[in-house]
This record gives structure tokens, C-alpha cells and sequence, in this order.
């Protein structure tokens, strides 16, 4: 009898689990004024930006060094500890610091960020007056220990 009832057990969690396989969210498409385009699917929403043309304009990034090593852009010019620059970035240029991180306008997407070893974060709501942002930057970052980056 037990047997029985332990089988029973087995087949009906066999043919639910079954039912619920292979069942994924539905994805929604959304695309807004700019082009870009938001995929829903559950929870989850991905962006796929739209193609960003290159002009050569300036943009202003802010970047504040939030390590315990000083950060160097070029030779004699350092992001200090706790302290941060601003840098006027051509849409043709690439920003490499010596850490390992670029920042850079892509051939389709506008600015993109390589960080291998996630040290930089993005600043944006409240943590723009934490960290003193000017109101002419247009994107903002904080650079902080490896492994701690968005």
C-alpha cells in the first residue's frame, strides 16, 4: 500500500513539474521617442539602445575615485583619493584609466563602459549631491574597489 501511494506521489509530481516545464514568460516590446527598445519578459527588462551617430560633441563626465590608490589618466594627471575630476569627452574619443577601465562612445551605442574587474558604478538620484556632481555633468561615476561595480 505504501508502495502504491509513494508511486501515485511520484507520477503526480512528475506530471506537474512537466506542465510547468517549457513555459516562459511572455516577452513584451516597447520603443520609445529615441529608439531605443525595452524588452519585458517577467520581471526581467533588457535595452536595446538605439544606434547613436557620432558628431564629435563634448559631454561632461564626472568621475570620483573612491579607492585608497590614487587613479591615473594620463602621466601627471591623477584622480586623488576621495576626490574627483571632471572631463569634457569628445563622442570620438576613448577615456582609458590606469585601472583598467575605458570609457568610450561606441560605433552604435553611445557611451560605453569596459570594466573587467567591476570597479565603476554609476552615480544618478540622490548620490549626485553625495558626491558633489555639477549640474552640467551628463554622466556620472565612481570608481571603487574591485569587485564592488555595477
Amino acid at each position: 500500500m505504501i508502495k502504491r501511494i509513494f508511486r501515485i506521489l511520484i507520477l503526480v509530481m512528475l506530471i506537474a513539474c512537466e506542465q510547468g516545464a517549457g513555459k516562459s514568460p511572455k516577452e513584451v516590446r516597447y520603443e520609445d521617442s529615441n529608439g531605443n527598445i525595452f524588452i519585458e519578459k517577467g520581471s526581467d527588462i533588457s535595452i536595446i539602445p538605439a544606434t547613436y551617430n557620432k558628431t564629435g560633441k563634448s559631454y561632461k563626465i564626472f568621475i570620483y575615485n573612491e579607492t585608497s590608490k590614487e587613479i591615473e589618466v594620463v602621466e601627471g594627471l591623477k584622480i586623488e583619493t576621495n576626490t574627483f575630476k571632471t572631463f569634457d569627452l569628445k563622442d570620438t574619443d576613448t577615456l582609458t584609466l590606469d585601472i583598467g577601465v575605458q570609457l568610450m562612445f561606441g560605433e552604435k551605442y553611445g557611451l560605453e563602459i569596459e570594466d573587467k574587474k567591476s570597479q565603476i558604478s554609476s552615480l544618478g538620484g540622490k548620490f549626485l549631491e553625495v558626491y558633489g556632481v555639477p549640474e552640467d555633468v551628463e554622466w556620472a561615476f565612481v570608481i571603487v574597489p574591485e569587485g564592488k561595480g555595477d
